[in-house]
């Protein structure tokens, strides 16, 4: 049995996330896009786009759904969507080791560190705080700009999620929501 999985998506990561969890043979009911790249893959795919996690026919599909992905995504998710699916909400995260929250690839070449990564951690109420999954790291030194630090990171992004599914998979039968 496949796993049913929404997804929160923006710009290039957003649309490996898609590429990733299609390739991993999961089904995507539904993809709240925030980037027009992400609608227009995902239409190609014929999966169902919304502009918001707060759509009542998203909220609908995501308590049909076992998990909600976000890579990229542009919003927080209300504490009351957080329990719909049956596995629960991860979020792929680039630098999370040391990096929380908005702007981590900026923070990382401001403080002019060599060491990137891209995690996966349940998500809580409390943003970026909770469960880690996975966390894959490169080192990014001589990369001075966002756009090479995010080229670089780009495989580990699909890297980690596809660890990440097959962890959640592995522990499914376990998992208390």
């Amino acid at each position: 049995m496949s796993m049913n999985v929404c997804i929160m998506a923006g710009k290039q990561a957003g649309i490996i996330g898609i590429l990733t969890t299609l390739a991993k043979k999961l089904h995507i009911l539904a993809v709240v896009s925030y980037d027009e790249n992400v609608t227009i893959i995902s239409k190609e795919f014929q999966i169902p786009v919304f502009t918001t996690v707060r759509d009542a026919k998203f909220i609908n599909t995501l308590n049909k759904s076992d998990l909600l992905v976000s890579i990229h995504g542009r919003e927080i998710v209300p504490k009351e969507l957080l329990s719909l699916p049956r596995f629960g909400c991860i979020n792929v995260h680039p630098c999370l080791y040391k990096y929380k929250g908005k702007d981590p690839i900026r923070l990382l070449i401001e403080n002019k560190d060599s060491k990137a990564s891209v995690g996966v951690h349940y998500m809580t109420e409390e943003i970026d705080t909770g469960k880690v999954l996975i966390e894959e790291f490169i080192d990014v030194e001589g990369l001075e700009s966002i756009e090479s630090v995010y080229n670089a990171l780009y495989p580990v992004y699909s890297l980690v999620l596809s660890k990440a599914f097959d962890i959640i998979k592995k522990t499914s039968r376990n998992y208390n929501r």
